[in-house]
Parts: C-alpha cells; sequence; structure tokens
C-alpha cells in the first residue's frame, strides 16, 4: 500500500516561504527561480507531498511535451544539475528514493506523464578521486533497482571559516594568482543595481563569445544573452552574485576584465558562467572573482557552491568530486530509447557542425 498521497498544485498558490526555508532547498526551489522559468517560456510542475493528514514535502520540476508528457526536473540545458523534492524535515536516501518511485508510479498511473527525470543534490556521492561515470555506483538506487545515470561535478564546501577555504585553494594555481592580481590593483565588483544588469550581462556574452570562439563552439542555449539576462533579473538582488573584476591595462585605462555569474542559497550554490578577456588573462582576473565569490556566500552562510562541471581548472578551489545521478522512471521503455537516440543525434549533429566549422575557419 503506497504510504504517500500526491497533489498538483499551482505554484501561485504555493506557500513559498515554507519551501524556502526547507532543510534542502536550493536556488532551484524557490519563487525567483520560478520567475525565471516561466519567463523563458516553461511550465513549472509542483506536486505537494502528503503522508495521512500532514504534508511532508513538494516536488519541483518542470513538464514539457505534448503527445507524451515528460517532467523533470531540472529541464536538460537549463543551466542547473538537481532540483527535485523539497521536504519540510529531514529525511534518509531510501526514504527519498521511494517517495519519488511512488510520485512516477502515481503520474502514470493517472496518465499525467509517461516519463519522469530528476537529479537530487541530496543524493550525491563524493569522492577525493575521479573515476569514469559509467562504472559509478549509487548503492540505495542500485537497491532500490531504479535506472540511473551517472552526472560528475565538482562542488566545494562554503560552510568553513575564510582561512579554511584559502587553505584549501591549490599555491600555484589559485593562491599565487590571487596574489599576483590583487598586486596589479585589481577588484571585484558587485552588481547592486537593477538597471546595471542589461549592461553587465552584455560585457559578460561579449566575453563568452570570445572564450566560445577560441575553442570553434558557440555559448550554451542557457548562456545567450537574453537567458541570462532574465535569469539576472529574476533572481535579483538576493539569490545572484554578478560580479566584474575591473583594473588597469598596460596603458592606465580601467577594464572590465573578467565577469560572472554566481547562483547563491543556502544550500546548494552555483557557478553559473565566467569569462573573460583573452588579452587580460595574464592579470588573473578569473581566479580573484572566484575565490571572491567564495568568500561572500560563505559570509553570507551559503551551503555548497557547484562548478556545475568538470573543467580542469576547477580542481584549483580546493574542490571535491560529486557524482549526482540523474534518476529516470518510464511508462513505455521504448520513449526512454526513442529520447536518447533524439539527445544522441542532436550531440552528434552539434559536434560534427561545429569541427566543420573550426576547419573551415582556420583553412581559410
Amino acid at each position: 500500500m503506497n504510504i504517500y498521497n500526491f497533489r498538483i498544485i499551482q505554484p501561485s498558490s504555493l506557500d513559498w516561504e515554507v519551501i524556502e526555508n526547507a532543510y534542502d532547498s536550493t536556488c532551484y526551489h524557490t519563487k525567483q527561480w520560478y520567475d525565471y522559468i516561466r519567463k523563458i517560456g516553461y511550465q513549472p510542475f509542483v506536486v505537494a507531498i502528503d503522508r495521512g493528514n500532514e504534508t511532508i514535502g513538494y516536488f519541483l520540476g518542470e513538464k514539457v511535451g505534448r503527445i507524451f508528457s515528460l517532467i523533470t526536473a531540472p529541464l536538460e540545458g537549463i543551466g542547473t544539475y538537481t532540483q527535485g523534492l523539497c521536504m519540510c524535515q529531514y529525511i534518509n536516501a531510501m526514504e527519498r528514493i521511494s517517495i519519488y518511485k511512488s510520485l512516477a508510479q502515481w503520474l502514470f498511473d493517472n496518465s499525467i506523464a509517461s516519463y519522469m527525470q530528476v537529479e537530487d543534490w541530496q543524493l550525491k556521492y563524493d569522492r577525493t578521486d575521479w573515476i569514469e561515470e559509467t562504472t559509478w555506483q549509487h548503492v540505495e538506487l542500485n537497491e532500490a533497482k531504479v535506472q540511473y545515470e551517472a552526472r560528475a561535478t565538482l562542488y566545494v564546501s562554503l560552510n568553513k571559516s575564510i582561512e579554511d577555504l584559502w587553505s584549501g585553494l591549490h599555491y600555484k594555481s589559485a593562491k599565487y594568482s590571487v596574489n599576483k592580481a590583487r598586486k596589479l590593483g585589481l577588484q571585484v565588483e558587485r552588481i547592486n543595481k537593477r538597471e546595471d544588469i542589461d549592461a553587465f550581462v552584455q560585457v559578460h556574452y561579449d566575453q563568452l563569445k570570445e572564450v566560445c570562439a577560441r575553442k570553434g563552439t558557440h555559448p550554451k542555449k542557457s548562456q545567450t544573452a537574453s537567458r541570462m539576462r532574465a535569469l539576472c533579473n529574476a533572481l535579483f538582488p538576493n539569490r545572484v552574485f554578478m560580479l566584474q573584476v575591473v583594473g588597469n591595462d598596460e596603458d592606465g585605462n580601467k577594464q572590465i576584465m573578467s565577469t560572472g555569474i554566481f547562483c547563491i542559497d543556502k544550500g546548494e550554490c552555483s557557478y553559473w558562467t565566467g569569462a573573460s578577456y583573452a588579452r587580460y588573462q595574464k592579470y588573473c582576473p578569473n581566479e580573484l572573482m572566484v575565490w571572491e565569490a567564495m568568500k561572500m556566500m560563505s559570509e553570507e552562510g551559503a551551503g555548497d557552491l557547484n562548478f556545475c562541471g568538470m573543467a580542469g581548472y576547477k580542481l584549483k578551489f580546493g574542490t571535491k568530486y560529486a557524482y549526482v545521478p540523474r534518476m529516470i522512471f518510464y511508462k513505455y521503455r521504448w520513449l526512454y530509447r526513442l529520447k536518447c537516440l533524439i539527445k544522441s543525434t542532436y550531440y552528434n549533429t552539434r559536434t560534427s557542425l561545429q569541427k566543420i566549422k573550426k576547419y573551415l575557419l582556420t583553412n581559410k
């Protein structure tokens, strides 16, 4: 017998204060985040979880698709790793998994959706070394016989003193660079006025385009100027850090050398994106920016800073490896196979086009 009951709730009817103060709440369980989701054209999907006469938590995700509805938490390509359950009190990993299984079955039985995909920061596994995602195993999910894929990322715990955070930085690749940037007079500025967001995003996007051009790629969908502008406006002022590093160039002119966007919360924070002009990298603005962001978030009581990916440069900030499971539930197996085929075709085509473009540019 299922001990949980589920109710679909409209986001406008939610007591957001309760959700945002839950022990496992993140930036992606907030009204501001759902304002962003609606702004970029997606449909929020929220379910209350009841046990007896008591509401014990909520599931927050998005609903996509018309013929076959998919529930995703979060949407792929949205720019974050995790979402899903937001519980009023602590529950262990096995109970979280049990709720997910029951929720998926309820969705299928009531023809609300045919597929559910969830990534939950509370179910991550930490490691001190890297292993292939295909060989990583999640003990509780294996025991519960839940299908999943691994998503590897790097993160640092901000629940430390500033001294401990500093001691965790690598000397040659981080501490040296931060000290060099300071000696050169670089300063980190936070955007504190809404009217300055557009100008900040434009500079940030220009820097991102330059970074991507050097790699022969394009900014991700979550990193377009319109998406980042919507994100910053929705999360402003208390859940986003828009930082820019300014300093004087060789001619003594003040320049914005690097910029970054960080989503902040007492739970999981995210390094959304960062970029700098190549001509200013010798001043080490990026290392200074990330370090100052870590300090600011720590001082505001933030939890883990998810660097959202495995780029090698992220190792210099005292990060450790984390493996976040992407749990997969489906009513029809062929639907999962079709989704995998569409996804692989898309990425293979994109990679091929990028290689062709890079070849053409190199051989002009």
